[in-house]
């Protein structure tokens, strides 16, 4: 039997309760405010997808250490997010989008598709698309939402390198970024969490990533490739791997980005 989300009070005097929750297909308890418990449902609820399959997410960003803290951390980033609220935060589109769109020409990128198992790729990237394609299901086109697994993630190298962008819906300009990789916002001084394709700095580099993205949610293949752009004026490298999954067991719905830096 399935352990159930529903709360256990630990102590009369105390404001922590108990709730099982699912990571990666397995169940694992974390102890957590019940104001906090229901806005992280309510959160999923918003974000059109489950507790546990939010919870995974997050769990693939997180740094080494208590993993109810990393939840504290996402809840309250996501409503300071509204704000504009935090040192690396992208503040809501509507907010910024004024401010960047004067910067457009400092937004650019320039992609090129390389194998996988080439000698240029990144290891990490390697053991990601094979750890994927063992888990191909019989029936189906793609692993499911449930099969990711974050700390596979972190033994290869890629904890907080990592992106998880909702790609329920037809429009690729509409596909939004549920979480975005902590360091590699630190790197480009920007987190895009929560916000859709269409609304990323730059035309260019908005169709770029609505491309590449609906590519690979429409033919069910991961996508390898090395790119060059300009992030805010600041020139970045990097090869970049993009995989679907399903929460269904049909039609990718989900994708992973995956991100490994290379020397400019």
């Amino acid at each position: 039997m399935k352990p159930s989300m529903k709360a256990h009070v630990e102590a009369p005097n105390s404001r922590l309760e108990t709730f099982s929750v699912k990571l990666g297909g397995r169940w694992t308890t974390i102890r957590l405010e019940r104001e906090l418990m229901g806005a992280l449902r309510d959160i999923a609820a918003d974000m059109g997808i489950g507790v546990h399959e939010l919870c995974t997410e997050i769990a693939v960003d997180r740094p080494e250490g208590s993993f109810t803290s990393a939840l504290r951390v996402f809840i309250v980033e996501h409503y300071r997010r509204f704000t504009g609220a935090g040192p690396t935060r992208a503040p809501h589109p509507a907010m910024a989008r004024r401010a960047i769109w004067a910067r457009r020409d400092q937004y650019w990128v320039k992609r090129r598709t390389i194998a996988i198992g080439a000698h240029e790729t990144a290891a990490e990237l390697i053991g990601l698309y094979g750890w994927w394609k063992e888990r191909i299901p019989a029936h189906g086109r793609v692993p499911a939402h449930e099969n990711i697994n974050p700390d596979l993630l972190r033994r290869l190298g890629l904890a907080g390198l990592v992106h998880t962008v909702d790609a329920s819906l037809a429009d690729p300009m509409n596909y939004r970024f549920r979480v975005f990789g902590r360091k590699v916002a630190q790197v480009g001084a920007h987190d895009f969490a929560g916000w859709r394709i269409s609304e990323l700095p730059g035309r260019e580099y908005q169709v770029a990533a609505a491309e590449d993205y609906y590519t690979t949610v429409t033919t069910g293949v991961p996508r390898l490739q090395q790119i060059e752009a300009s992030v805010g004026g600041a020139r970045r490298v990097y090869q970049r791997l993009i995989v679907p999954f399903s929460r269904y067991g049909g039609k990718p719905d989900c994708l992973l980005v995956a991100v490994a830096y290379r020397s400019a």
